[in-house]
Parts: structure tokens; C-alpha cells; sequence
């Protein structure tokens, strides 16, 4: 998949920060995986959510100074401060996706840092996906590029530290 295709498939769906025309200068690379099973549940379990949490475990901001990236596996650590629209949707789509006699499809944008994935879209999604007693088939369409907070902010927190 070309970065145009990225963008023309995903783009509308991605309301994180991301700077396209600095992806286009990076030459920003796209890598298509698909995964079933467990597999997929534990692929998902790691991938880092663009929510965080504060030291104390309740929600948080990505730009506040002690925030930490959640991931799917994780997120459901600060259920007791998310917002009512993220509780309400999560839990509509665990319902669903548990009441579905078919596997759970997602298809879903991320952006690689070191080993790992941050999703860029599909965060309420994943994690009802990750909690549901259901089957996941899952498709990772996943930028290459650097991992700089210029090019999205919530890299931040995944960038090697400064020398």
C-alpha cells in the first residue's frame, strides 16, 4: 500500500495530529499485516492507544507532563475517569462484538515506533475488540517513518531519549 492509499482510505477517520506533508517528506513507508485468533488478541493487547493515563491511573491528556500512552490490553485501567461517550461507546461495542456470531473484522491505521504500533484510529474499536468474548481477525496497515513528535505529537512519548 503506497502512502497515498494510506491516506486516501484513512485520512478521514484519523483525528490525532498528524502532519501528512511530513510523512510525504519522511518517505513514509506503509506495511500491510493481517492477523487472526489469538494471535490477533495479543497483537492488539500491544498496540498503544492514543488515550493516557496520569501516575495516579485516571485519564489523561497526551500532552500533560506525566501522561503515559495506554495500551489496548491496558486501557481498561482508567475506565473509572473516561469520559461517559468513550464508556458508552466501548461498552456498545463489547456488547456487540460479544452478541456477533462472526469474528470481529478491524482494519486499522497505526504508526510503528520501535517493536510496537500506536493506533491512529480505531481506539474505541480495539480495545471493545480486545475485551469482547468474540474472535478477531485483524488488519494492521502500519506507517515507517520517524518517530518524531513533528510529525505527530503523541510520538513524544514513544521517541528515544536525546543523547
Amino acid at each position: 500500500m503506497s502512502l497515498e492509499d494510506f491516506a486516501a482510505r484513512f485520512r478521514p477517520g484519523i483525528r490525532a495530529k498528524l502532519d501528512w506533508n511530513a510523512l510525504a517528506e519522511a518517505c513514509a513507508n506503509v506495511h500491510v499485516e493481517s492477523f487472526v485468533g489469538d494471535e490477533a488478541k495479543q497483537r492488539l493487547a500491544a498496540f498503544f492507544t492514543v488515550w493516557y493515563a496520569d501516575s495516579t491511573g485516571a485519564d489523561s491528556s497526551w500532552s500533560a507532563p506525566d501522561s503515559l500512552p495506554l495500551r489496548v490490553g491496558a486501557a481498561y485501567r482508567t475506565l473509572h475517569s473516561w469520559p461517559d461517550s468513550r464508556s458508552r461507546t466501548v461498552a456498545a461495542l463489547t456488547q456487540a462484538f460479544s452478541a456477533s456470531p462472526e469474528p470481529v473484522s478491524l482494519t486499522v491505521p497505526a504508526y510503528r515506533v520501535g517493536g510496537g504500533h500506536v493506533l491512529l484510529d480505531g481506539n474505541h474499536r480495539a480495545v471493545a475488540a480486545h475485551q469482547a468474548d468474540a474472535d478477531v481477525h485483524l488488519t494492521v496497515c502500519s506507517l515507517a517513518a520517524p518517530v518524531s513528535e513533528s510529525i505527530l505529537p503523541d510520538l513524544r512519548h514513544h521517541a528515544a531519549p536525546s543523547p
